[in-house]
């Protein structure tokens, strides 16, 4: 939110929920297995109902993948550019691996045991990558957050924990570097994602912490290139 907060003071910032991810409806249960294709055109169909008909898409992770098949899927829509942070990567049996253990469904029981299931996992998240390896080798080198950002994380990762699985599953089921080649919009990116894009412009952001925590100066110098790029675009 402090993010979303300061970009909103420039520009028109709009924040869908990806389905299942805590604060919208998870897929029906009927589809067993939707594709990334599905939750992208879930938020087509709310860009749709709150007739925006032109857009820039910013997304990280999860959200990155959403944007470039947003992108892909209509591509005569009015996708005026793109703007990707942390498109992870991964192949062979570490890909494997992450499909299997990095984002199971976590269903409530009556004894509560998977309410410390999703606390250790959010922890876990913060001091390991990817957190199920909990060794040296695989530990980040960051402080735990402030008590009260730990909860606010918490309270997230319990809204999600039994409807999120489908969209992690679709996240790692993507062919990412296959998509990324097959864009054509203008795109901002970090170095290692800009070597699959044709035309991409390299984004060296500013900070890399968690924008809860961040300084305000800290924040700012994540917000203005994008500020900057989205001008070059315009013109």
């Amino acid at each position: 939110m402090p993010l979303l907060n300061l970009f909103a003071e420039s520009v028109r910032v709009i924040a869908p929920d990806i389905m299942g991810m805590g604060d919208s409806a998870p897929p029906p249960a009927t589809l067993a297995d939707p594709g990334m294709d599905y939750f992208a055109g879930a938020v087509w169909r709310f860009l749709d109902s709150i007739n925006v008909s032109q857009c820039v898409l910013m997304g990280s992770s999860l959200g990155g993948r959403t944007a470039v098949d947003m992108a892909l899927q209509q591509p005569g829509r009015g996708v005026k550019g793109l703007i990707l942070n942390r498109i992870m990567m991964i192949a062979g049996e570490d890909l494997t691996e992450m499909k299997a253990k990095h984002g199971p469904e976590v269903l409530p029981d009556q004894s509560g045991a998977y309410v410390w299931f999703v606390w250790h996992r959010m922890r876990s998240l913060i001091t390991y990558f990817p957190w199920f390896k909990q060794d040296g080798a695989h530990m980040r080198k960051v402080d735990l957050p402030p008590p009260e950002v730990m909860h606010a994380s918490f309270v997230e990762h319990m809204k999600m924990c039994a409807t999120s699985h489908k969209a992690f599953t679709a996240y790692w089921n993507y062919p990412i570097a296959d998509k990324l080649s097959g864009l054509k919009v203008p795109t901002l990116c970090r170095a290692e994602t800009a070597a699959f894009v044709p035309g991409a412009k390299t984004w060296v952001p500013g900070f890399e912490g968690d924008p809860m925590m961040a300084k305000p100066e800290q924040l700012t110098a994540l917000v203005d290139p994008v500020l900057a790029y989205l001008k070059s675009i315009e013109s």
